[in-house]
Order: structure tokens, then C-alpha cells, then sequence
């Protein structure tokens, strides 16, 4: 055998460098460092939050000789990543670090979030997921569906309250967007039953609204009706803006 195609044989494949392509690999930001640098944009980050991803699996910084970790640049946009997808569409981490995996393995951000996007929109059994009732409510299948969730985790969050389905067993429509923001929190380490709590508020604030609306009786017209619905909607949407900005206050609060 020519030697010069034993030497070729013998050279290893290149393996392919974790995404993102074109960004310093070298370990040189320290933790507290890299907070700084996304707490603009992440305002919820924070080094515990950083520990977390890197017992996930979603970032690995370097070590130095006395433990502490170390942050490239290829490090900081792969947690602007992860935050990104969890705070624009409630990705649960687990799916995150599949489209990591398959961005290091040489896809592209625009393949991994084709793929992605399309796997929210089409059932198991390969048809689009829609509700099948007028008034959108949703089976079981099409809440597993839409959300992404496993049947085990969907009881749980029956069990704890969060969702439940009507004498029909469907779900209310906007259900899928409860459950995948409870599964995100589980995956933070809130279990669903501490966040009942979230579910009586909603029905005690919906008790204030609607007394504070224009009352209506059983016999009003249907004008009356919708009038009534419009102003407990807008009221609620109202009390549910000011609880989110107390929460913020409460969270800048922490710095």
C-alpha cells in the first residue's frame, strides 16, 4: 500500500465545533461577569440561574486550577439561547438542549427552528392540530399535542388544579399555554402544586372584576351580556398587567 495513502487514511475526521460557529471558544469571563453582560436582557438571571443550565446540560464552562468557572463568548450566546426560548415561546429545556445538539451537530438556526415550529403545528398522527370544537376547547390528545407535554405530566398538573376538563372532557382553549408555562417551572424546580395558589387568585380576581363591571341580570339582553363580558375581560386584563409589574418591581427589588 502507497505510504501516502496510509498517511491519508490515518488523519481523523474533523469534528464539528459547538454552536455558534464564528464565536471565541476562549474561556475568559467569570460568571458574575457574564450576568452582567445579559442582565439587561435576561433581568431574571442570575448566578444560581447559570449553575442550573450547566447542571442541565446547556452550557459547560472551563475551570481554572481553583475550580471557578470561566465563560466564553460561544458560552454567553448559547444562555442568551436557552433564555431567549424560554421566554418567547416556553420551551421546556429538554427541548432546548435536543436544538442544541442539533445546532452543534452542523445545523442551522433556521433548519433546528423550521423543525421546531412545525412539530408544534402537526399531531402524532401526522395531521394539523386544530381544536375540533367551535368554541375551542381542546381534547386531551390535542392538548398533548399543542403543548408538547407527556400524559404523565399533563395528570400532574390535573392533580394540582392547574387545568381541568369539563364534563365532555375537553379543555378550556387556552390551556395548552397553562400547561407548558407550568412545565417550564417545574423544570426550574417549582413543583405544580405549589403554584395552586396561582389558580385561586385567578378565580377570586375574576369575583372582583366582575362585581366591580356593569351589572347584568339572567333576563338581560344579549347586548347586555357581551357589554357585561367586554368590561370584566378588560378589567381582568387590567389587574393581570398591574400583578405582572409588581412582580417585576418585586424582582429589581432583589439586586
Amino acid at each position: 500500500m502507497p505510504a501516502g495513502a496510509a498517511q491519508r487514511r490515518s488523519v481523523p475526521e474533523a469534528t464539528p465545533k459547538a454552536w455558534p460557529p464564528g464565536v471565541s471558544d476562549k474561556p475568559v469571563f467569570s460568571i458574575g461577569k457574564v450576568v452582567e453582560r445579559i442582565k439587561g436582557e435576561f433581568p431574571t438571571i442570575s448566578v444560581s440561574k447559570l449553575r442550573f443550565l450547566e447542571e442541565q446540560g446547556i452550557v459547560s464552562p472551563a475551570r481554572t486550577a481553583s475550580g471557578y468557572r470561566k465563560y466564553s463568548a460561544a458560552d454567553i450566546e448559547r444562555v442568551r439561547y436557552c433564555l431567549s426560548r424560554q421566554r418567547d415561546s416556553f420551551m421546556p429545556l429538554r427541548v432546548i438542549r435536543e436544538n442544541l445538539a442539533q445546532l452543534d451537530a452542523g445545523r442551522s438556526l433556521s433548519e433546528v427552528q423550521t423543525e421546531q415550529k412545525a412539530a408544534r403545528l402537526v399531531a402524532s398522527e401526522g395531521q394539523l392540530v386544530a381544536p375540533s370544537a367551535a368554541d375551542g376547547g381542546l381534547t386531551t390528545r390535542e392538548l398533548l399535542d399543542l403543548s408538547g407535554i407527556s400524559t404523565e405530566e399533563l395528570e400532574t398538573f390535573v392533580q394540582a388544579g392547574l387545568v381541568s376538563p369539563d364534563l365532555s372532557g375537553r379543555f378550556p382553549a387556552r390551556s395548552h399555554q397553562i400547561v407548558r408555562l407550568a412545565n417550564l417551572l417545574a423544570e426550574q424546580g417549582i413543583p405544580p402544586r405549589q403554584l395552586r395558589f396561582l389558580k385561586t387568585s385567578a378565580l377570586r380576581l375574576l369575583d372582583l372584576v366582575e362585581r366591580a363591571a356593569t351589572p347584568v341580570s339572567y333576563r338581560a339582553s344579549s347586548v347586555a351580556k357581551a357589554r357585561h363580558l367586554s368590561e370584566t375581560q378588560e378589567l381582568s386584563e387590567a389587574a393581570a398587567q398591574m400583578f405582572l409589574q409588581m412582580v417585576r418591581v418585586s424582582v429589581e427589588k432583589l439586586n
